[in-house]
Order: structure tokens, then sequence, then C-alpha cells
């Protein structure tokens, strides 16, 4: 197959609210040039046609909690991303197309997109790759478990030896808009615009257990009125910093304070405020209290939930752990802060058996899969071959989440929520200016195969 250059490769990403775009890669891969609405409109006077632009009430959505609803207009919107690309190379100019897809894609849409592709756009090259694989690439992982934390939806998805393990994977109807409709009932005179900024907001985060028990809600158990009437006449509560087990820290900036006349809420962490503000579309500043701490619970105990069924599906049985041993969490609905460390606990206290010391003196004869299982006499000991993690499979020994590589500086201080656009770019590359074979659809295999050609690759 005829190689592409790199600078004219176009990649799409769409979600259910915004499409990510890259018009040509660089040689320094870089997050999505483009974020474009998942929107088009339908023509006033004839409903076969589609624009760019239009009222909303013939605004139409193509996908909903990742699938297509109207497989049409998600055509005309890669159309409209096509069009962009060619004003900007030229008309005479080969422009690939790598699509990003998702597992409640169904064949026959996917099938209706290659033949437009083709037959409309008149791409040269084009490809699908799934979106958790994608994921699995950035990360450089040919096993991998990966959670993809959207708007509606949560899709799970074992990878094993670099392919999507179909019969696992498990796709939940609840998403980040759980957390908003937790917020919004927890802070009812907030309105639904108000809560989504909260959401996004810096104020806004998941605690740890070790964060919760040292928070001001934790240390300060006696009436509001009585702490603020304390603070205000200069008392320090000994008893409360001691126990925080951050003492010098406390001390060390109650002096600086002191002699710098810094404001001590300039200081202070947001764990440790009663209240805290944050500023919503409209530039009102709003003070919230503890709300702000709260509202992920749910969503992370169904996702906790729905991973044990994902991975007990996963039929190569050694390939389980391989799979807990690289979790990955994506999405922007696990943007919030701490809520991928929360996530992280949360499935190692449901899945990860350690056996307690209390029995460690028991011999046991079965091989519980724990990390810390003394060997006692009935158990018997191989040497470095039982070195590893080498449980039976049913339960993990072991859950790690998955770590990004230094070498992307462009995507530092963007957040990895949209790291398998970056791994969808690292397949672009390798795909379409290598010298792979059959890793995407060429026009002269449309041509002999048609639609299922895309099957092929």
């Amino acid at each position: 197959m005829p190689a592409f250059r790199e600078e004219y490769v176009v990649v799409v990403s769409p979600g259910s609210e915004t499409t990510l775009v890259t018009l040509g890669l660089e040689e320094s891969l870089a997050p999505a040039a483009l974020e474009v609405p998942t929107r088009v409109y339908r023509h006033a006077t004839n409903p076969k046609w589609f624009s760019s632009s239009g009222s909303e009430e013939n605004a139409i959505y193509p996908i909903k909690s990742g699938a297509i609803t109207d497989v049409d207009a998600f055509n005309y919107l890669l159309k409209i991303v096509h069009k962009a690309a060619l004003n900007k190379f030229g008309s005479m100019v080969a422009v690939p197309l790598l699509l990003v897809s998702s597992p409640r894609w169904k064949r026959r849409q996917i099938e209706q997109i290659t033949q437009y592709v083709f037959e409309t756009m008149k791409v040269p090259g084009f490809t699908i790759i799934p979106n958790a694989l994608a994921a699995a690439f950035a990360h450089g992982l040919s096993d991998a478990l990966v959670i993809d934390v959207g708007k509606d939806k949560t899709e799970i998805t074992p990878i094993n030896e670099s392919a999507v393990v179909e019969h696992a994977q498990r796709v939940i109807d609840i998403g980040g808009s759980d957390i908003n409709h937790h917020l919004g009932k927890s802070l009812p005179d907030l309105t639904p615009s108000q809560v989504e900024s909260l959401k996004c907001s810096s104020i806004f985060e998941v605690l740890n257990e070790y964060d919760t028990k040292n928070s001001w809600f934790a240390l300060n158990t006696q009436p509001v009125e009585q702490n603020r009437g304390e603070e205000d006449d200069g008392v320090v509560d000994v008893a409360a910093i001691v126990s925080s087990g951050r003492t010098r820290e406390i001390l060390e900036a109650r002096e600086r304070e002191k002699i710098t006349g810094q404001s001590k809420e300039d200081e202070v962490p947001n764990m440790d405020r009663e209240h805290n503000t944050f500023v919503d579309n409209n530039n009102k500043m709003i003070e919230v209290g503890k709300q702000r701490f709260h509202g992920t619970e749910n969503l992370v105990a169904k996702i906790t939930e729905a991973v044990g069924d994902v991975v007990k599906l996963v039929d190569q049985v050694n390939k389980r752990q391989d799979c807990w041993d690289n979790v990955i969490i994506v999405g922007r609905g696990s943007g919030v802060k701490g809520f991928k460390e929360a996530l992280y606990v949360a499935l190692q206290t449901r899945y990860v058996i350690l056996r307690s010391t209390t029995y460690s003196e028991v011999p046991s004869t079965f091989n519980t899969g724990g990390q810390n299982t003394p060997n006692g006499a009935g158990t018997p000991f191989y040497g470095n071959a039982q070195i590893g993690n080498q449980g039976h499979g049913q339960v993990p020994t072991s859950i790690r989440l998955a770590k990004m590589a230094e070498y992307f500086p462009e995507w530092k201080g963007h957040g990895w929520e949209d790291v398998a656009f970056l791994g969808a770019e690292i397949a672009a590359k390798q795909i379409f200016t290598g010298s792979l074979d059959n890793v995407f659809v060429g026009r002269s295999e449309y041509n002999d195969v048609g639609p299922n050609a895309i099957w092929d690759v």
C-alpha cells in the first residue's frame, strides 16, 4: 500500500457532545487541534439534506451515550471535517482518515460510514480503531483494562495482545452526569449550569481516606460559631493540630503568616476550609460547603461492580492478571481531581484478597491468590516458579494503574482524560506512513470488496 505524508493525515474522535480533530500530524504529537460540537442541522426545506449551521430546533446530535443514532447526520459531520482538511491542504492532496469508534457502534453503521467516506468524500485511505485500543496504544501496552468514563456511559474494555476482548466488553449507562445529579440534589439552589461549573472547578475534588480524616470537617466537630470565635481570639486548637499528623507544617504556616502578614485563607488547602468559592459561567462567585467533596460515590460503586464482571469474562485466566496490572482510566467523566485515585482504592478494596495475619500460622493447601499469603506446612514452595503474580485467576493478586510515558511534552498540563486521542495519533502515524500491510482500506481494496473491506484490516 502507498504511504501517505503524516502532515496530511486526519484523526477524528467523536463523542456525544464534542468531536476531537487533528488536521495533519506533527513530528511531536499534540492534543487535538480542534474540538467541534458533535452536531449538524437538518436543512430547513429538505429534510434529507444537512447543514453545518442552523437553528437549535433543527439541530441533530448524531451520537448519544456512545451510540450512533443518526448515521446520515454523522456522515455529514465527517464530511464537514474532511472539507476543512481539503481547505487547509488543497484539493489535490491525498488526505487519509482515521476514525475512533465506540463499542456501541453497530456493524451495519460502520459499513455505511465506510461506503460514505469512499463514495462521497473520496478519501484515499480509511481505517477505524476502537477507543479503548487507542488508549492502550498511548500507554504502550498490549494488555490492559480500559475504563472510559463519558457523560452518560462508561465503557469497560479488556485488551489482550493488542486486541479488544469483545465478548467481555461492557458499557454501563452511567457516567459523569451522575455526579451532576447527586451534586444537584445536595445543592438544590444551584442551577444545572452552576452545578457543572462547580464540578469543573478546582474546589470540587474526591478526598482519600487520609485527607478525609484530616479535613476541616473531621477536626472541627464542635459548633461552627464556637470555632470561629476561637479563631477570632487567636486561640490555637492544639489537639486538632497534633492529631492531624501535620503539626510541623501547620505551625510553620502560622509562623509565616505572622511574619509576612499573609492572609490565612490564601494558604489553607481546599480540604481544610469549611467553605470555598467557585465562579459560574456568569462570573458569579458562589460559596459551598462540604458538598464539594461528594457526588462521585455512586459512580465509583457502579463502575467498581461492573469491572469485576468484565474481567471474569476474559477466557484466558492468565490474562486476567495482566488486565488488573494495567488499569487505564480515561474519559472526561474521570477528570475530577481525586476520582481516579478513589476508583483505584475501590477496586483494591473490593477485589484484592490479602490473607489476614491472624491466620498466618494456619497451614493451607489452597492458593488464595493473595499477595501476602504465607507458606504454611501444607503449601509447597517452588522457589522462583512462584515468584510474581501467580494467583488462581479468580481474584487479582494486585491492581495497578498504568503509567503514561514522559516523552509527550505537549500533553503535559493538558490532562490525560483525552489520552485515547494521543493513541489514535500514534496509530495513525504508524498505519498511514509506515510499511505495514492490511492496516487500512485503500481505494483499490474498496473497489474490489466494497464496504466489507473494513473488516479485513
